[in-house]
């Protein structure tokens, strides 16, 4: 082969991978837009206003009326399930709970979903603090506790520590072959504890709970009251189902 030739058919090669690409990302596009259409409807049929529609869609009221005045959710539907059988992701269940992923995943792909949505809620994060003149706040329980809650602020400290764990969960997901073979990464037994720990939100210390709250431990009687008030905070995190009574100092 002629070194012109050879130069040509790199050339020929090259270029041929990247229309493939091209053609990949406007069939992603075409299928991400009859599921927007999808959901929009879907919506709509929830009863759900167009103004809040159309601000997380991220586009105006008249165009989502336009979108959905003569939507058919059948034939949609119908087209959604061309798109599973094709290996499209499915949407989520209006019926489900935020805290699925907290019961575990049959497989590294789902954990990995998992992972995109911790990343794209770390980006909203981002963009509220860079937005708004107050932090926003996060859950330390899981979905299932309400009514009981454990409201903290997401400062950029805490985004910066869940996505290291994230980082460090997905590198072991990288090189797992089944869910079986996680460690660090695999979903623990307790719910809160996993919560917690998706949150970067490590357990609470006796002695940083007394420095973080100015709360005064050394006498007998002090003692006392501080020991009280860190199990109320941890009874308050969801780290004990335990009335806050004293039990022995740690």
């Amino acid at each position: 082969m002629s070194r012109v030739t050879g130069e040509w058919l790199r050339k020929f090669r090259r270029e041929r991978r990247v229309l493939a690409r091209v053609r990949r990302a406007a069939w992603r596009l075409e299928q991400a837009e009859r599921e927007r259409d999808w959901s929009l409807a879907a919506a709509r049929g929830e009863k759900v206003s167009v103004r809040k529609v159309a601000e997380v869609a991220g586009l105006s009221p008249t165009r989502v009326h336009q979108l959905t005045k003569n939507a058919d959710l059948d034939a949609l539907d119908a087209e959604l399930g061309q798109l599973r059988v094709a290996g499209w992701p499915a949407p989520e269940d209006p019926d489900g709970s935020d805290d699925e992923e907290l019961s575990g995943r049959a497989s590294i792909a789902e954990r990995l979903h998992d992972e995109v949505d911790w990343l794209r809620q770390c980006a909203e994060w981002l963009d509220h603090l860079e937005t708004k003149p107050y932090p926003p706040a996060a859950n330390l329980r899981p979905e299932a506790d309400f009514p009981d809650t454990c409201t903290v602020p997401v400062h950029i400290a805490r985004i910066a520590a869940i996505l290291r764990r994230i980082a460090f969960d997905i590198d072991e997901l990288a090189r797992a072959r089944r869910v079986d073979d996680l460690h660090a990464a695999q979903v623990g037994d307790d719910p809160r504890a996993e919560r917690r720990r998706r949150l970067a939100e490590p357990d609470l210390n006796y002695a940083e709970f007394c420095d973080r709250t100015g709360t005064p431990w050394r006498s007998t009687q002090q003692g006392e009251l501080a020991w009280t008030a860190y199990q109320a905070e941890r009874r308050r995190r969801g780290e004990t189902d335990e009335d806050p009574f004293r039990h022995g100092r740690p």
